[in-house]
């Protein structure tokens, strides 16, 4: 929780996180400027408790502040996906690197209890919760590094990368892969081989880099 959220009071937070739902779940696509009269009405708050909670939200970088032309949801950007997943990679080689050779049976468990929760949700078709077993994928094996500094800005990642992420739930093809990619790793950090994990790990987020990158050249990035 970051300090501007601290002193929002109960009804601040719940509109904080109403609205950054609603943007990383793609309701307010890029572009969109965000009205505080019309978020006012939408939300049925007053205009102080939604200015507050749009100056945190551009103070996390999920909205954008143009001097002069008000506050708007980001547009997609090449360098946005080259940082995010720059990051979101050197995060995740960082946590294996340093806590692999504490992994126990429990954390393959976990680790294979999420595998198998995507691929039943890829097997359904919904590509939306598959996406969320995605994250906790990456979520778990940030947790046990046991580095709440760490796992604070994975978190913080965690929020552009699903501006991203939510472009992808009309790609089975793409589901399939990920989730594949994902049992490699699994597979490396059960038989504790770090070269090896990394190894997988970076390919996985230069395939997703690429992938995102490749969406954006094309416009296949926008949602009908």
């Amino acid at each position: 929780m970051s300090e501007m959220t601290k002193n929002m009071g109960t009804k601040g937070m719940l509109v904080y996180n109403r609205l950054k739902t609603d943007i990383l779940d793609n309701k307010y696509p890029p572009g969109t400027d965000m009205v505080e009269r019309k978020l006012c009405d939408i939300y049925e708050v007053s205009r102080s408790t939604i200015r507050h909670a749009l100056s945190a939200l551009c103070a996390e970088g999920i909205l954008e502040n143009k001097q002069g032309k008000g506050i708007a949801v980001p547009e997609y950007r090449i360098e946005d996906i080259l940082e995010v997943y720059d990051l979101v990679g050197v995060l995740q080689v960082y946590a294996i690197e340093t806590s692999l050779s504490g992994y126990t049976s429990n954390n393959d468990k976990k680790l294979k209890e999420i595998n198998e929760k995507a691929k039943e949700y890829l097997d359904k078709g919904d590509l939306a919760e598959r996406m969320n077993w995605d994250i906790m994928f990456h979520e778990a094996i940030v947790d046990f590094a046991h580095n709440k500094h760490l796992k604070m800005l994975f978190e913080l990642m965690v929020n552009h990368k699903r501006r991203f992420d939510v472009t992808s739930f009309d790609d089975p093809e793409h589901a399939k892969e990920t989730l594949e990619q994902h049992i490699k790793i699994y597979e490396a950090l059960c038989k504790r081989d770090v070269e090896v994990a990394v190894k997988e790990m970076n390919e996985h987020t230069d395939y997703i880099k690429k992938y995102y990158i490749d969406k954006l050249i094309n416009k296949r990035h926008n949602i009908s």
